[in-house]
């Protein structure tokens, strides 16, 4: 069977760096391994030198010859951000990446911008991973027989295991026909409604937007399962299970009595404000992606989802691509692909496949998020955290979001950021 465990590092394997130690040592040592591969990703992007600064190191990375180069000081035409020695070690360790720090308020702009330092991610990853930035041509998307990817196929519960699998580790997503029921869908929804009614914004148990009245709302409830016995009946239901059993990967999910284990989205018309249509963007974007990836986003359909409602987004075989986590470069050759469904269907998209959510045009649009995450390996350490501090660490990124924003990343909503090819 089909893998999508792209893991290179384990969780908690992280430590706390000496960064003039690092910069004289390991980094000059991961240059001279990968710096011709990352100087073909700088040209390709079309980069800018990059300086940090970190207490008293200060260094520039820019191209030599054919290779990205380290030099002692800040060039002036490079764009120079300012960290402190933690930031560096998470960003050094794909703990967090350029983009997570921006998310965090972790480093500071001293010439450009944050979408200049975002867009160097790939780059640090080609340098610091061996990981190459991608390019057009390198991700094809092919069927089973070798002959072209029917990136418009869906598929049912019944269909062959292989067959899915096989079409999910291609193309990076899913659309799964009929799972749940119309009974099942309409009592979930009631429960939302409730949900989002009885929110408030002190309790820091939501995501809030600003809807075309004016007035703000709970657009996303987080640990949604807790307010829905329905939902709690459901994600213990054998139908979720299988979502993690098309790939030869093991797959957990949070247990939905006692842990956040699924948000509930509502998608209303006319949103000017939050994270409710969200652009195009890699979940793992914040950072950890060779410690997680490939988990798996699993949407159940509440309500239809289409044009008019607001449908999710993938670009077909992103999570093959070393691109940024956030947004989608206008030359990037790969298919942004409508993912359409009725109420009962499920979506599923790995946790590095770029997607994004549309606005709705004349319905609103109800969904659940769930996910499954890949088994730990023997020996790997997980983080703790009690529900309440992962619940808070949700709510922080409703902020975050809007921080990214007022610094200038990204620009204002756009119709770029929500084309799709077929529209």
């Amino acid at each position: 069977m089909t893998s999508l465990d792209f893991r290179t590092r384990r969780m908690g394997d992280e430590v706390a760096l000496d960064v003039g130690s690092y910069c004289e040592s390991e980094l000059p040592a991961r240059l001279a391994e990968n710096g011709r591969l990352a100087a073909r990703g700088y040209a390709s992007l079309g980069l800018a030198p990059l300086a940090f600064e970190v207490g008293d190191v200060r260094r520039t990375l820019r191209v030599e010859g054919d290779a990205l180069a380290l030099r002692a000081g800040v060039d002036d035409d490079a764009t120079h951000v300012v960290l402190d020695a933690r930031a560096f070690s998470e960003l050094v360790q794909d703990v967090s990446s350029a983009l997570g720090l921006g998310m965090r308020g972790r480093v500071e702009l001293r010439r450009g911008g944050m979408d200049q330092f975002v867009s160097w991610e790939p780059v640090l990853r080609a340098m610091l991973d061996g990981r190459p930035v991608h390019e057009p041509g390198v991700v094809t998307l092919r069927a089973r027989d070798g002959g072209p990817l029917d990136l418009q196929r869906s598929f049912t519960l019944g269909d062959p295991p292989e067959e899915i699998g096989a079409f999910l580790a291609e193309a990076g997503f899913l659309r799964i026909r009929g799972v749940f029921g119309a009974d099942e869908m309409a009592e979930i929804s009631a429960d939302l409604d409730a949900a989002v009614a009885d929110a408030r914004p002190e309790e820091g148990r939501a995501w809030w937007a600003r809807g075309g009245d004016g007035a703000m709302y709970a657009a996303r409830i987080l640990g949604f399962n807790e307010k829905s016995d329905a939902l709690r009946r459901l994600l213990r239901d054998e139908r979720i299970a299988r979502l993690g059993r098309f790939t030869g990967d093991a797959y957990v999910q949070r247990d939905p009595d006692s842990e956040d284990a699924a948000e509930g989205l509502l998608k209303k018309i006319g949103v000017t404000e939050g994270i409710s249509d969200v652009p195009w963007h890699k979940d793992c974007g914040p950072g950890m992606h060779s410690r997680r990836c490939c988990a798996l986003t699993v949407g159940i359909c509440l309500t239809p989802a289409d044009r008019e409602s607001g449908e999710l987004g993938v670009v077909a075989g992103s999570h093959r691509a070393n691109v940024q986590g956030g947004g989608v470069r206008r030359d990037l050759d790969l298919p942004r692909v409508a993912l359409p469904a009725d109420a009962g269907d499920v979506t599923v998209h790995c946790s590095c496949t770029l997607h994004m959510s549309r606005p709705p045009v004349s319905r609103e649009r109800r969904v659940v998020y769930t996910s499954l995450a890949l088994a730990p390996r023997p020996g790997e350490v997980l983080p703790k955290m009690e529900r309440a501090e992962v619940r808070k660490s949700r709510a922080h990124l409703d902020d975050a979001g809007r921080r990214l924003v007022a610094r200038g990343y990204g620009g204002r909503k756009s119709a770029e950021q929500f084309r799709l090819d077929d529209r």
